[in-house]
């Protein structure tokens, strides 16, 4: 077999090597959520993981993450990302064309074996061929904003009521500092408890947290960003970054001081450290459109892009995840009255399971 038909067709292997793996992550800008790391943190859970890989003679040429979530509750499913923003494919740029289909063609090889409600690849856009058995589906969108540019433009780049709500956080005494301790990550992790029950949503684990925060020290960036006032921890951001990106994550908020609006400082700060770390762009993460939480993203500016889902449906298309089904308010106002204690007890063991 000649060498360029040898290069068109890659062969496709679970990975093993962690540092080959990151190091063609990281190389080849793709997303932190794709970063041994969050594997490591999945795999924490009990999840089984398929992390594959497509090579050629001259080394990795593509990279699927696929993380395999069983649940009697939610169903079971295929997943690139469970629990964070953009996943799916990483391709390097003298990928040969077949690479894509290659690694997709195994993924619905180990869903049909695993015998899995769905596959979902998230966020990440690319070309289907003619060969390939997913959909695409566009539910989420996020904002890229540009941090390689002088910090005069980047604050210009926000609406003017934005910026008025950052200097009257600067008014209001708000401290933003950069969490670098275990006991930082605990203090965070002791109010994201609340927030998320504040959300009627089931908590991640500490172990989690702490995984990933482990899990960015050689590759990527984990940031810890944390505003207080008086001392008090009133808003915190766990910041994720990759190649040239910047990725927010872990977004929490003590609503008592919502007026102090220590969430438009937070965001300020975290865009002004992603510049100094030298990053091309901050991703603001999956939004629904229309929502609240889409407008204040969308007030600071940025570039308005479309996250493509892939779905794959060995059986038949069934129902995707939706957080905001009505069928879940009774489920969500139950769990806003139960105590910390509680959330903090059995909350991982249902968050686990869901992929979002």
């Amino acid at each position: 077999m000649s060498k360029s038909t040898t290069a068109s067709r890659p062969t496709v292997t679970k990975c093993e090597d962690w540092q080959a793996w990151n190091e063609f992550i990281e190389t080849n800008d793709g997303p932190p959520f794709a970063l041994w790391g969050w594997r490591e943190a999945c795999r924490n859970y009990g999840h089984d993981t398929h992390y594959l890989v497509a090579q050629t003679e001259e080394g990795i040429v593509g990279a699927l993450p696929l993380v395999e979530i069983r649940s009697r509750l939610f169903g079971s499913t295929l997943v690139s990302p469970p629990y964070g923003e953009r996943g799916s494919l990483v391709l390097s740029e003298d990928a040969p064309q077949s690479t894509a289909t290659q690694l997709l063609q195994r993924a619905q090889e180990i869903a049909d074996r695993t015998g899995v409600d769905y596959v979902s690849l998230r966020g990440t856009k690319f070309e289907l061929s003619d060969s390939d058995q997913f959909e695409r589906e566009t539910r989420f969108v996020t904002f890229d904003i540009p941090v390689d540019v002088d910090h005069t433009t980047m604050w210009n780049g926000i609406k003017e009521s934005r910026q008025r709500q950052i200097d009257q956080a600067r008014d209001n005494d708000l401290e933003y500092v950069a969490g670098d301790s275990l006991d930082e990550l605990r203090e965070y992790y002791d109010l994201y408890l609340r927030s998320m029950r504040g959300h009627g949503t089931p908590p991640h684990s500490f172990d989690f947290f702490e995984t990933i925060w482990n899990g960015f020290e050689d590759y990527g960036m984990a940031h810890l960003g944390l505003v207080r006032h008086q001392g008090r921890l009133i808003n915190g951001i766990l910041n994720l970054g990759c190649g040239s990106t910047v990725s927010q994550w872990g977004v929490i908020t003590d609503y008592e001081y919502r007026d102090l609006q220590g969430g438009s400082f937070l965001l300020w700060k975290s865009m002004e450290h992603a510049h100094e770390r030298g990053y091309s762009s901050y991703e603001l993460g999956r939004t629904r459109e229309g929502t609240g939480v889409y407008m204040f993203k969308k007030s600071f500016g940025g570039k308005k892009t479309y996250y493509d889902d892939y779905h794959y449906y060995p059986n038949g298309p069934v129902d995707l995840p939706h957080p905001d089904k009505d069928a879940y308010e009774p489920i969500k106002e139950a769990w806003k009255r139960l105590p910390i204690s509680v959330t903090r007890l059995i909350g991982p063991t249902i968050r686990k399971d869901i992929s979002l």
